[in-house]
């Protein structure tokens, strides 16, 4: 019963939280309102989100695994690290292979509203990434684990990240996403790939901006 209303809960509260931005833009349009609107909206989605985790607890394929508190940080910074390496690797493929631009659309306008709105950066740092890895890692590649396998779970859990994303640099995001399902798998905390995630988001507007 705690898996279904997990993952139910945390699905709906993420594809909600997710929805209502479109709704915002409607009236609001690119201005102040609408931005710290979607902030406000994305922390309060993340603060429900860990509240069901936390409420409806549950052991899917991966949590079983324990992991102290230096381990899940040890691998936490270890996945920021791979996925830095191997975002280079695979933008360089997608650019040189496939044709695509060597500017991420999604970062390119993250940047853009940071420079007129700094507080959204509470968005792409700490909301967006704890939502995006209790969906996509702890909901699919977790419930699917026992389904088709870890490999084919990580593969379909991926392929859903990247399109999410809607940034053309499809190969990038799916690699990313991969490492994630590595680091929840090695860790058995989802804590473990929410750190990776955190540190990557960060340290790519950190890059970008230097």
């Amino acid at each position: 019963m705690n898996l279904k209303n997990n993952s139910l809960l945390l699905t709906l509260t993420y594809l909600l939280t997710m929805f209502i931005p479109n709704v915002l833009l409607t009236f609001f349009k690119n201005n102040n309102l609408y931005y710290s609107s979607v902030t406000v909206c994305s922390l309060l989605g993340m603060s429900a989100m860990l509240f069901f985790n936390n409420k409806y607890p549950f052991n899917n394929f991966i949590a079983p695994k324990k992991s102290s508190l230096l381990t899940v940080i040890g691998w936490g910074i270890m996945g920021t690290i791979a996925a830095l390496a191997l975002q280079r690797i695979s933008f360089f493929i997608e650019t040189t292979f496939f044709q695509q631009s060597i500017v991420s659309q999604n970062t390119a306008e993250t940047l853009t509203v940071l420079t007129h709105y700094p507080y959204y950066i509470l968005f792409v740092v700490l909301a967006a990434p704890i939502m995006e890895e209790l969906v996509f890692r702890k909901v699919l590649f977790g419930n699917l684990a026992t389904l088709i396998g870890p490999v084919g779970s990580a593969l379909v859990s991926s392929t859903l990240f990247s399109i999410a994303h809607q940034d053309g640099h499809f190969i990038t995001y799916a690699v990313m996403g991969l490492i994630f399902c590595f680091i929840y798998t090695k860790t058995g905390k989802i804590t473990a790939s929410m750190l990776s995630h955190i540190l990557l988001n960060l340290l790519i507007i950190v890059f970008s901006l230097i």
